[in-house]
């Protein structure tokens, strides 16, 4: 068995177990092109009493980089291969460990059971909800409401919630916000828009538009309350607020690409 590897990233230094089918990935994370804006991110918004939710944890990339700036960790991460990395890395790392509860299992509206699918055998980062036609490896896994999540990790709520569930978010966030009251967690969403076409022919492809314009258009309503969206600009490393346009986005019948938040935000009440 090879030696674990020590990454560095952004101040923060971890162990993770060299496996070679990671060494790109790691490779990658470790230069200053690996997301830019969670790096950001974590720097301005996560503080020794966060309680730092992830949702998408794959092998431990964000949850290893949060876990020193926070006091509690939950992640989830549904695909038993990648889980199984990512309970190895944190094995690596006892002080991350030791205030990090990892859950197998995939995030949802409701509890229940989920089919997933992978492109290829699993443990990579794409993994989502089985639709007809996909190809790959497929799994069924229980499935979490956010409120069981919490009440499993014995949290009354979270201070900071990652959300990277390759386009489970259209479902997931409208419910998460039904659940809040007064305590609203910042939210920092990856969006997969593209997720939600069905490609297999023209028909499909339009009626499947139709239901994401309806999807992307409820949770953009859902989040309205939230004073502030902020987006990462790398070119100025500064963060631009544009929750003006998401109103229009949530409001106005916008052209099908222009309609649709694509790629990372955080929604906060928090100002910068």
């Amino acid at each position: 068995m090879r030696p674990p590897r020590a990454i560095a990233k952004a101040g923060v230094t971890f162990d993770v177990t060299d496996r070679a089918e990671d060494r790109t990935f790691w490779d990658f994370y470790e230069t200053d092109a690996w997301e830019p804006d969670t790096v950001a991110v974590f720097s301005r918004w996560l503080r020794p009493s966060t309680r730092y939710v992830d949702l998408g944890a794959w092998i431990g990339p964000t949850v290893l980089l949060a876990a020193p700036s926070v006091s509690r960790v939950v992640c989830v991460e549904p695909d038993p291969l990648a889980f199984a990395a990512l309970t190895e890395n944190l094995d690596l790392n006892p002080e991350a460990a030791a205030k990090t509860l990892a859950v197998p299992a995939a995030i949802g509206p409701r509890d229940g059971r989920a089919v997933l699918t992978s492109p290829g055998s699993g443990g990579d980062s794409n993994s989502s909800v089985a639709r007809p036609g996909d190809a790959g490896s497929r799994w069924e896994i229980e499935q979490l409401s956010f409120s069981t999540l919490l009440s499993r990790a014995e949290l009354d709520t979270a201070d900071f919630l990652k959300v990277d569930i390759e386009g489970a978010e259209y479902e997931l966030v409208p419910a998460i916000r039904s659940t809040l009251t007064s305590e609203w967690p910042t939210l920092y969403i990856a969006f997969h828009p593209n997720l939600l076409v069905d490609k297999r022919s023209l028909s499909a492809r339009l009626s499947s538009s139709l239901r994401a314009l309806q999807k992307n258009r409820r949770l953009l309503r859902a989040l309205l309350p939230y004073r502030h969206h902020y987006v990462y600009d790398a070119a100025t490393e500064s963060f631009r607020d544009i929750r003006r346009w998401n109103r229009l986005r949530a409001l106005l019948p916008l052209p099908m690409r222009a309609s649709f938040l694509i790629g990372s935000c955080v929604f906060t009440n928090q100002p910068l």
